[in-house]
């Protein structure tokens, strides 16, 4: 069985290790991994082996590298991914993996659809109302085949999309796979990555371009948020924006704001450390999805700040807080507060226990041949059927 796993960047290559590596363990498989814009097949190679995957896999590129983040470059790096990865479903496959909603995806999966290649599809049904990835996700399920979801509330909302009920997997977050065994970093491990002793209360910072908002108001929200951030504890350590439009203006302000303050270390990305050192800090602040998904499962306090994760499910530890800088300075040190620890009680993460890869790749397994029609089922009908 030939399986495409699509890996948009970091942000997938988390998740989707745990299950490449599945599948990949399984006799007759034949896994190929595919990336566009953010790496090579070089730098996708070194990634894979860097989080774990032991298995087997080729690799392959389809599109270019990303070289601006204005609409009218992300529209031209898509039709040239759509094109790549039609020259590569055409060669021969039985399944395309996907996840979430980045927003390449629709040229991604377009092309699987037209050639009659069935499509998983991972994450969807969750809701992020600050963000264009909100269109993209739920345009993608009405594109798929097969779905593998984090929760419940993620599946009923595929069912009023009208998908069949047997479509539809409850398998949990597969990205939490790799949080449930890896340790925390040790004090020694961070040192080397800020470049100095360990500083306690430490936060890690991730701020994203907020697709919905002008790009001029997102660099401010990013630069107070991180101001913010850094007067409430004693250190901040920065991860770059994702590839989204205006990702250099959020780059430029908080860079700029770390050159002016000295206790935020900024870096490009922690790869596969990113695991370890969020188990580590003692807060993560911004606006990224592990705010809402992966802290939990840490047991560390998350403040999400503005509109980008709205409506995404999240765990008691998760705090909300308007863009602003007095906003998130009160929610920094709310979160930090012993007190908001001690009100959680077993802390329970509603995306999953970790345990998620396997079951997504059984899903799989068993979802290879050609992809025929698909019905609508309304809601009405589901009523009916239960009665």
């Amino acid at each position: 069985m030939k399986a495409i796993v699509f890996v948009s960047g970091r942000a997938d290559l988390g998740p989707l290790a745990p299950v490449i590596d599945s599948i990949g363990r399984r006799p007759g498989f034949d896994v190929t991994a595919v990336t566009a814009l953010t790496f090579d097949s070089v730098s996708l190679r070194a990634e894979l082996t860097a989080v774990g995957v032991t298995t087997a896999v080729h690799v392959a590129a389809v599109g270019p590298l990303l070289a601006g983040d204005q609409a009218e470059d992300l529209v031209q790096c898509g039709a040239r991914v759509s094109e790549g990865i039609t020259a590569l479903l055409s060669e021969g496959a039985d399944v395309l993996v996907v996840l979430g909603d980045r927003w390449e995806l629709p040229w991604v999966v377009m092309p699987a659809v037209l050639l009659g290649v069935p499509v998983v599809h991972l994450h969807g049904g969750e809701v992020t109302e600050g963000a264009i990835d909100e269109r993209v996700r739920h345009a993608v399920t009405k594109l798929a085949d097969v779905h593998c979801v984090a929760s419940q509330d993620a599946a009923q909302r595929l069912r009023q999309l009208g998908e069949e009920p047997k479509s539809i997997h409850i398998t949990g977050a597969p990205g939490l796979d790799r949080y449930r065994t890896t340790p925390a970093a040790t004090d020694g491990e961070l040192a080397t990555i800020l470049g100095h002793a360990v500083r306690r209360p430490l936060a890690l910072f991730t701020y994203h371009p907020v697709t919905t908002e002008p790009v001029d108001t997102v660099a401010e929200n990013a630069a107070a948020a991180l101001r913010a951030t850094a007067r409430a504890t004693s250190q901040v350590l920065v991860t770059h924006p994702g590839p989204d439009a205006g990702r250099e203006a959020v780059l430029t302000a908080i860079t700029e704001v770390a050159g002016q303050l000295d206790n935020v270390v900024v870096v490009a990305a922690l790869g596969s450390l990113y695991p370890s050192v969020l188990a580590a800090c003692d807060i993560v602040v911004g606006n990224s999805s592990s705010g809402v998904v992966e802290a939990t499962s840490v047991g560390i306090p998350a403040v999400d700040i503005g509109k980008r994760q709205t409506g995404r499910l999240r765990g008691v530890n998760v705090l909300h807080a308007d863009d602003g800088f007095t906003p998130v300075t009160d929610a920094v040190r709310r979160g930090l507060d012993p007190g908001f620890a001690r009100s959680w009680g077993h802390l329970v993460n509603p995306h999953g226990d970790g345990h998620a890869a396997d079951c997504v790749a059984d899903v799989i397994a068993s979802a290879g041949g050609r992809a025929g029609s698909k019905r609508f089922v309304d809601i009405e009908c589901l009523t009916q059927s239960k009665e």
